[in-house]
């Protein structure tokens, strides 16, 4: 675990109440329209009792496109802005952390560019934590759809992330780098691994080293962030990559973690496989339902067929097209 150089909780300002800092952590790439969004929400939310929220831009564009933002003042603070020409959502997430280790902040937030906090956000997730004294704390996104998406596929709720009632210990591996806040001493010294900079499921790595060393996650399902969703990702294709990549980082979880031998690695497509034939015949049984029922059968089929091709080692570079610029 990697602390701040300087706990700013121990800071009293002259003697009154201790404040807390939070930067709050965006990476961003060629999507201006959704991150002057983001920063009006963040310009609006209500401020939560004994925290400083400072905001971190990292712009993943080489051509600096996200530049904009320096001198953009929210809170009380200006933007701090931090170009990362390497491509790929890791390099971008692990710029952002050692920007927010050099603000010597308490508490690292996770924001996405096509993502909005609605306006209690801060102040709920912050009570909750507060009543918890939990090292992690993550709350629901809620999907936004353009009037041409095809409600045939959004009925699937494919959309939207899993629920769970305010204050409860649920499972960690839920969590996703949005909507969430964390310890900055229980940043894993691994930080995001790079390895899977194209793929995804970075988040899914990053929260499991936090879990295997102690941390607590609890949610706060009040804390609802607004998630605008193109219409491109409104297609069968998008859902199948989706769930195929998915499976796949579920595997190299486990093979980054734990370098397991080939027997294990053999149980695994083995049992991927045969989560991916159960799909089929749920896809055969789901067909008098209609295409919803079909797609939502169909799911297991692909992260099944993901998780044993991920288990082989392979990965799938789900990132290489970024959707809503």
């Amino acid at each position: 675990m990697t602390n701040t150089p300087t706990r700013a909780a121990d800071r009293n300002n002259g003697g009154g109440a201790t404040t807390e800092r939070m930067a709050i952590c965006i990476a961003t790439y060629l999507r201006p329209k959704g991150l002057a969004r983001l920063l009006d929400a963040l310009d609006s939310l209500e401020p939560a009792d004994g925290v400083t929220m400072l905001v971190v831009v990292v712009d993943n564009d080489p051509d600096e496109s996200a530049a904009w933002v320096k001198g953009r003042v929210i809170a009380g603070s200006e933007v701090h802005y931090a170009p990362e020409p390497s491509r790929g959502i890791t390099f971008a997430r692990n710029r952002a952390l050692k920007a927010a280790a050099a603000l010597g902040v308490d508490w690292i937030g996770w924001l996405d560019d096509d993502e909005a906090p609605r306006p209690d956000w801060l102040r709920s997730i912050v009570a909750t934590q507060r009543r918890s004294g939990a090292d992690v704390v993550a709350g629901p996104s809620e999907p936004r759809f353009e009037s041409d998406a095809k409600d045939w596929i959004t009925d699937t709720g494919s959309y939207g992330t899993e629920r769970f009632p305010t204050d409860s210990h649920y499972p960690f591996f839920h969590t996703r780098t949005s909507g969430v806040i964390l310890r900055s001493a229980v940043v894993p010294d691994e930080g995001f691994d790079d390895r899977l900079a194209l793929i995804g499921g970075e988040d899914r790595l990053f929260f499991t080293r936090i879990h295997r060393a102690g941390g607590s996650f609890v949610w706060d399902d009040d804390a609802i962030v607004d998630e605008w969703v193109p219409t491109s990702r409104v297609s069968l294709r998008w859902l199948a990559k989706r769930w195929f990549r998915t499976g796949v980082t579920r595997s190299l979880t486990m093979l980054y973690l734990d370098s397991p031998g080939l027997p294990r690695r053999l149980r695994r497509v083995a049992g991927g496989s045969l989560m991916a034939g159960k799909g089929i015949i749920g896809v055969l049984l789901a067909a008098p339902g209609g295409r919803t029922s079909i797609l939502e059968a169909g799911r297991q089929v692909l992260l099944g067929a993901g998780a044993a091709w991920g288990a082989m080692g392979f990965g799938f570079q789900e990132y290489r097209k970024i959707h809503g610029t």
